[in-house]
């Protein structure tokens, strides 16, 4: 598998005191990379993509055993498509194992895809060491760490220190669904029948008691009028379609 590296300066809290030390976190092959484009707020448009690497890290002076040995990285890259800034955090762990050497980092790309950041990392066991220093390179979302890596513990003038980040690819809001199709307004009414026409249109008028009373009109969907007369007592539904109140169900009604 072929590595690229990055330098890293770190300062290596032990058991002794502070030792400045230095090092090197090397990627290979990325593996289970996703990406995905969108467009912020103000209309640009990034790239995120997040990866997993196979590489070392190797740690210098002084020899500390779990600090160096294989390692996994998982990489996350937010970039500006036109500008190509952008930021990168990672996580790490030597051997894979949560009681090594593992722990965090955050950076800046420049448009040249140079990498300032820092790093932060512990040990659980054995020397139960703590690291913090500064990591720098150059670095591609989808490959890793470029060589010939960085200078010791500082940033090449040209590199980005600091950027902004704003709220970037924000989820769209969702399209608010259509209102409901108003519901038509119905009458049932209990009563007598006071006017009945069947030609050349059926119209039929029921009154109930007190102002409870209808008039409504037939059309291809209403029951058949026929064998009902004026003076016949009935239950009538109507329904309200465009303004006219339209027969829907008529019954005799022998227990009014």
């Amino acid at each position: 598998m072929a590595l690229v590296a990055a330098a890293t300066a770190y300062a290596a809290f032990t058991a002794a005191g502070i030792a400045g030390t230095s090092g090197t976190f090397a990627t290979g092959t990325a593996s289970d990379v996703k990406t995905r484009q969108c467009t912020g707020g103000d209309g640009k448009a990034f790239t995120i993509t997040d990866a997993k690497f196979a590489g070392t890290v190797s740690v210098g002076s002084p020899a500390i055993p779990e600090l160096s040995g294989p390692a996994t990285f998982r990489i996350k890259t937010t970039a500006d498509d036109a500008s190509h800034l952008g930021v990168v955090e990672g996580s790490f762990k030597v051997k894979d194992d949560d009681t090594e050497f593992h722990g965090r980092f955050v950076g800046t790309l420049d448009g040249s895809g140079k990498f300032s950041g820092f790093l932060t990392g512990d040990a659980h066991k054995g020397s139960k060491a703590n690291v913090a220093g500064t990591l720098s390179g150059t670095f591609v979302a989808n490959t890793g760490f470029g060589a010939p890596g960085a200078s010791l513990g500082t940033a090449s003038s040209s590199t980005t220190q600091a950027v902004i980040v704003g709220p970037v690819c924000k989820k769209a809001p969702k399209p608010k669904p259509n209102p409901p199709a108003p519901h038509n307004k119905r009458a049932d009414v209990h009563g007598t029948i006071t006017a009945l026409v069947t030609s050349p249109s059926v119209s039929i008028t029921v009154t109930g008691k007190g102002p409870n009373s209808a008039t409504c009109v037939g059309d291809s969907s209403s029951p058949s009028t026929a064998g009902f007369a004026v003076n016949d007592k009935v239950r009538m539904k109507c329904e309200q379609i465009s303004n006219v109140w339209t027969l829907r169900e008529l019954k005799k009604d022998n227990h009014h």
